[in-house]
């Protein structure tokens, strides 16, 4: 059997490796993990991309440089089966030369039903780890349709070969059983040195010649004749092809050694683009729609990093994991983006949980010198919310982050001593020499049942306390990717090997809210805020410094409740301050003032602000403000025009006018309330009688004619004497007499 040099190359080069992370794991050294999913069904494209992701992670140069590649052959859990295979050829000649050939360990995870030409790249990686319900092989079958045509002569070699380049030689009748159902599988011994256990096929006579003890050997149990191979885990195991059952990547990165089975990198390889935002409030539903802004700033400047730097907490953690569950759905889809949790210094409770839905957490530590004033992070601190909530609220988000924990890859019984006093957590290792990388955490009982399978290595948390951990525990512990010094974001693009991070515009909406909570805009708004509500208590009807008063409050709460920042929550407040005055202006201050004025221009406002992220900076923004302007335009005028086109023949429609309330006349027509400019001028000086209250607008009573008239500030009852003191057009000045 010929053997293609780059194949032989890339298993020595594999084994060399192998050594060498052998000797790295004997120094107390643990390597760097990467997690891939490989698409199903293999495509060129998905290749490509994964590719691009592997190599910006095995570079030599690269900082943080994956030790070990594990290749995740089933998304999300299901079947994986692909007939394309020239796309899974690619992959795996892509596996065995360039992965391999650098010394990264490669692993292959199968946990769910694997078949057809995808089991070709698992078969390029070195290890194989399979979940105890998953099975692999049938890369044919004798079924209608089958799943693939049977294997040609050149196919086979291929499948020959990759076993060899991946050292797994001795496999080849093992792994001809998943194509050829002729395959007659046997265990025997051969007849020459070394005289250990191999697997052979008893149809071909030249293996059975090589093997000693006679033509008649029992068949492999669980593999039958006359069938295609499709091994369970346990099947696989005992026959050599895979290492180790693991239900979930949590598990696989325990039996490694790694930090944690994180989702896959989002960058994919691509140049990073960084920007850098910090949250400097508790977190809660402002936090959240503030930091879900940044994410599409960033996305719409083209940038694929977001280093989100967290140094608060809170605990709503409702909130909390709303924000989390919006980080891990911005790190998928056509546009992902990498985001990072900086930890600066304290994270509790809340704060803890969104660094959870972070790609990476990132922690700081304190400088070895004792220079600087940066401190050594801590993450996971929930005492004083567990002491502030209810206990049933505690046990329903203790289930809520835990399950966000594990579909990050993170221990939960880490979550769950974080969380309970009652807890004892050990870290142990595998009682025998196999494994020697694998650490697990148990809780005492856990390990006492086990305890002829595990040795205790370490106390992580002792009875009666909560779990909190440092900068250097949340590493260890695998739930921080790396620790840097001191509190600067670049720290982190250095250790990342990232250029400088940017700020992006964090959009008008926030720079407002923190101007408005700023102690001196703040007491500035409280003070023209009681001026204006004494003004409108000592002169009533004047309105003005009411509607003042009440813009002032409206935006002190506003900017510091848990609303702050959040555009719905302004633009609802000044849209039902704006139909609050309308309604004003139409039921108790009849005519067309500052209510009205006001009260419109609130409703515009708000209007404007819920649709509104940002201020526009570029002409397509600034076109698609003025289409979404335009349209409340139109709106408004097209509301003139019917409300118009109502009040005009309302009256004459048969029962429609008595909808309509007639205005008190004694005598002559109902345009005796509305006199021209010239009527008017002539009204100078007149002495009439207030027949409604002015405030500052109503109706008096001139001899036999009602007309519209404001006062000259004040309030005045009805029934009361007043003279006109100033007539500007047919606007009419009275004051009380």
């Amino acid at each position: 059997m010929s053997i293609p040099v780059r194949h032989t190359v890339g298993s020595l080069a594999a084994i060399v490796g192998g050594v060498l992370l052998t000797a790295a794991s004997a120094l107390g050294q643990s390597a760097e993990g990467l997690f891939v999913t490989v698409p199903n069904p293999i495509t060129t494209e998905g290749v490509n991309r994964i590719k691009a992701t592997v190599n910006a992670r095995i570079d030599p140069a690269a900082p943080q440089r994956a030790g070990t590649v594990v290749f995740d052959f089933n998304p999300d859990g299901k079947p994986a089966a692909t007939a394309d295979f020239g796309a899974c050829l690619s992959l795996q000649d892509y596996i065995l030369t360039s992965v391999n050939r650098n010394g990264v360990n490669t692993v292959a995870y199968v946990h769910a039903p694997t078949s057809a030409h995808t089991v070709l790249p698992v078969l390029a990686c070195r290890e194989l780890v399979m979940s105890p319900g998953a099975t692999l092989g049938q890369v044919t079958d004798d079924g209608n349709p089958p799943l693939v045509p049977p294997l040609n002569a050149s196919k086979e070699t291929l499948y020959r070969e990759t076993l060899a380049a991946a050292g797994r030689g001795g496999l080849v009748p093992v792994v001809r059983k998943m194509y050829d159902p002729a395959v007659q599988l046997r265990r025997g011994i051969p007849r020459v040195p070394p005289l250990n256990p191999v697997y052979f096929d008893a149809a071909d006579a030249e293996q059975v010649k090589n093997i000693a003890g006679g033509p008649n050997f029992p068949p492999v149990e669980g593999v039958a004749d006359g069938q295609v191979g499709n091994y369970t885990a346990r099947q696989a195991i005992s026959l050599g092809l895979a290492k180790a059952t693991a239900e979930t990547r949590t598990d696989v990165a325990s039996l490694y050694g790694l930090r944690g089975g994180n989702p896959d990198d989002p960058l994919e390889g691509r140049t990073p683009d960084v920007y850098f935002w910090a949250i400097t409030k508790d977190i809660d539903g402002s936090v959240r729609e503030s930091v879900n802004r940044v994410v599409r700033d960033v996305r719409q400047k083209g940038g694929n990093v977001l280093i989100l730097v967290i140094n608060v907490g809170g605990n709503d953690l409702v909130a909390a994991r709303n924000l989390a569950d919006d980080l891990r759905a911005a790190q998928t889809g056509d546009d992902k983006i990498k985001i990072v949790a900086f930890v600066t210094e304290h994270a509790p409770a809340a704060g803890t949980v969104v660094a959870l839905g972070c790609s990476e957490i990132v922690v700081a530590k304190a400088k070895p010198d004792g220079l600087g004033d940066a401190k050594e992070a801590d993450l996971g601190d929930f005492a004083a919310y567990i002491k502030a909530t209810r206990q049933a609220d505690v046990e329903a988000n203790l289930g809520s982050v835990r399950d966000l924990a594990k579909s990050q890859g993170y221990p939960e019984i880490l979550i769950d001593g974080m969380f309970r006093h009652d807890l004892e957590i050990l870290r142990v290792k595998p009682a025998g020499n196999n494994l020697a990388n694998q650490r697990r955490f148990m809780s005492r009982e856990e390990f006492e049942s086990a305890k002829g399978e595990w040795v205790e290595d370490k106390v992580v948390k002792p009875k009666g306390q909560l779990l909190k951990l440092t900068a250097q525990q949340a590493v260890e512990y695998g739930i921080a990717r790396v620790a840097v010094e001191g509190t600067d974001v670049r720290a982190v693009t250095s250790a990342f090997g990232w250029p400088d991070a940017k700020s992006p515009d964090p959009g008008w909406l926030d720079k407002f809210a923190d101007f408005l909570r700023n102690p001196v805009v703040t007491v500035l708004l409280v003070v023209l805020g009681f001026t204006g509500l004494i003004l409108e208590l000592k002169l009533p009807g004047l309105t003005v410094p009411g509607i003042i008063a009440a813009l002032c409050f409206i935006l002190v709460f506003w900017a510091h409740s848990k609303f702050s920042g959040q555009t719905f929550a302004l633009a609802l407040l000044l849209f039902l301050l704006g139909l609050a005055l309308v309604g004003i202006e139409i039921f108790v201050l009849p005519g067309f003032g500052a209510c009205g004025i006001f009260g419109i221009l609130c409703m515009l406002a708000g209007l404007g602000v819920v649709t509104m992220d940002k201020v526009p900076a570029t002409a397509g923004e600034w076109g698609r403000l003025g289409e979404r302007v335009s349209v409340y335009m139109f709106a408004m005028i097209g509301a003139f025009f019917l409300a118009f086109t109502i009040a005009r023949f309302l009256p004459k429609i048969p029962g429609g006018n008595r909808l309509v309330l007639n205005a008190p006349v004694e005598t002559g027509s109902p345009a005796d309330m509305l006199p021209g400019a010239g009527e008017a001028a002539e009204l100078l000086g007149a002495v009439g009688t207030t027949n409604t209250p002015l405030r500052p607008a109503g109706m008096v009573k001139f001899g036999d004619r009602f007309v519209d008239v404001v006062s000259d500030g004040g309030f005045v009852p009805a029934g009361t004497r007043v003279q006109v003191i100033q007539v500007e057009g047919t606007r009419i000045v009275v004051k009380e007499v």
